[in-house]
């Protein structure tokens, strides 16, 4: 594919330019940058080249952009999914820096789950493609009592979910809770939670997951369940 004079410098620009952003303007280089990609100037080694360079390696990141070029979720959506992930990226530096002397986790202690869910509950306020009966993928990974990976994708591997600092609360009988605000990726305005009660059974976990919305209107409604099959 041949590139004008004008994109071949726009390119040469973003890629060797600091990437050292603030974060109030590290959106607007996203944008930049998918531009660049939804005009076929950058393939997608390269777009994923530019977020690396950027910090910004991130999947909830390449899942919103994934769907915007696709044409899922409309731009505002897009650029408002991208403001919030990258604020919960932004507090998440901060927390990893103020406990990197504290909390250095050896990878031999971490405790991978993997699971799969079936939806058991849609409510008429969701409009989507969803069904009953549909399998989810649940991954859980954990460390010294904490969530270090925690993931949430549909039958086609596509992540739904990005987690804002996901809690894990450990209780009687090998049962436990989790509790995390929650970005709806296909529509990231959305004010919802994300709870799962369950127990670990040999090695294995069974238990529900239950999305709420916390929006002022109908706040508490349960929009989605979902049980470990």
């Amino acid at each position: 594919m041949k590139i004008c004079v004008k994109n071949l410098i726009l390119v040469f620009i973003f890629f060797f330019s600091n990437q050292d952003i603030a974060y109030g303007d590290k959106y607007l280089e996203v944008i930049k940058l998918y531009d660049l990609y939804s005009q076929e100037i950058l393939d997608i080694d390269q777009l994923n080249s530019g977020l690396e360079k950027m910090k910004l390696n991130n999947e909830n990141v390449k899942n919103l952009i994934s769907l915007r070029k696709n044409d899922i979720i409309s731009e505002n959506d897009f650029i408002n999914g991208i403001k919030k992930i990258l604020s919960e990226v932004s507090n998440l530096d901060d927390e990893l820096k103020e406990n990197d002397n504290e909390n250095e986790i050896d990878k031999r202690d971490i405790i991978s789950h993997e699971f799969q869910v079936e939806i058991t509950k849609i409510h008429a306020y969701v409009i989507s493609e969803f069904n009953y009966g549909e399998v989810w993928n649940h991954t859980l990974e954990l460390a010294d009592g904490k969530i270090t990976k925690i993931s949430f994708k549909n039958a086609q591997n596509i992540d739904l979910l990005g987690f804002s600092k996901p809690k894990i609360k450990f209780l009687k009988d090998n049962k436990f809770s989790i509790r995390s605000n929650v970005t709806y990726l296909p529509e990231p305005s959305s004010p919802i939670r994300y709870d799962f009660k369950g127990r670990f059974e040999e090695n294995e976990i069974v238990g529900e997951v239950i999305i709420t919305y916390t929006g002022n209107d109908a706040a508490g409604t349960i929009l989605l369940a979902a049980e470990t099959n």
